[in-house]
């Protein structure tokens, strides 16, 4: 998913009344009839902070601060995703191999004796040592990535991402539970056919390009797996 750098204040998405009106990064007025549920991660290895509000029962706000990277912040309509979570893991064992030999190695200099281990140069290089194998322990942890993500349902771009299991097994399981369910409430809210649906995504998906939420490369994929579709031949 790519990220967009835009101004970091925040938005408050409180239940609003009357005629008053929320600003998003879109610059579309959408009134916040009734927030349904939020969910927070935090990762600190990452500096990560995200928060996702779902409300309205059709919509999805999204905020994401990074320090090691952009922030971002988008709005998405809950209807033009794939209500099936996908995940996508990546772990970077040659860190994890490496922290091994190191520390292998190190037990092997203490205890074979081949070094003095009053002798300073000893210390010195028993210390270098751990302190590679540790660096890369926590390369280990860091380049790994376990993420769950959801796509548009017919261009596939992925417009939701979360860190598995973040910030436990139990909370993000019941989270992702209550996310899937309610696009498939604002799906049959909807009641557009296929063809209906098609075009509406593209709508989507422009409108996120043209924010730079997703970049055009993406875009274009999308809009010709759209334009290829069986059921795109009917509109108009």
């Amino acid at each position: 998913m790519t990220e967009v750098n835009i101004e970091s204040d925040e938005i408050d998405l409180q239940p609003i009344e009357d005629d008053t009106t929320t600003n998003f990064s879109d610059n579309e007025k959408i009134p916040v009839e009734h927030i349904n549920f939020e969910f927070e991660q935090t990762n600190r290895l990452h500096g990560l902070y995200r928060q996702l509000t779902i409300f309205n029962d059709t919509h999805c706000y999204q905020s994401v601060k990074n320090k090691h990277q952009r922030k971002y912040k988008y709005r998405i309509d809950l209807a033009y995703l794939e209500p099936r979570p996908f995940r996508s893991r990546t772990v970077v064992w040659k860190w994890l191999y490496a922290c091994v030999a190191l520390l292998g190695l190190d037990m092997v200099l203490f205890f074979a004796g081949w070094l003095d281990t009053s002798s300073v140069n000893f210390l010195g290089l028993f210390t270098a040592i751990t302190v590679v194998a540790v660096m890369c322990l926590l390369a280990f942890f860091y380049y790994s990535r376990d993420k769950v993500y959801f796509r548009s349902q017919y261009g596939r771009i992925r417009l939701v991402e979360l860190s598995n299991k973040n910030p436990d097994s139990e909370a993000f399981r019941s989270f992702v539970t209550k996310f899937v369910m309610q696009i498939k409430k604002s799906q049959t809210a909807k009641d557009f056919n296929q063809t209906k649906f098609l075009a509406r995504e593209l709508q989507e998906l422009r409108r996120l390009k043209d924010e730079a939420v997703i970049p055009e490369e993406s875009y274009e994929k999308a809009k010709r797996l759209i334009f290829n579709h069986k059921a795109f031949s009917a509109i108009g």
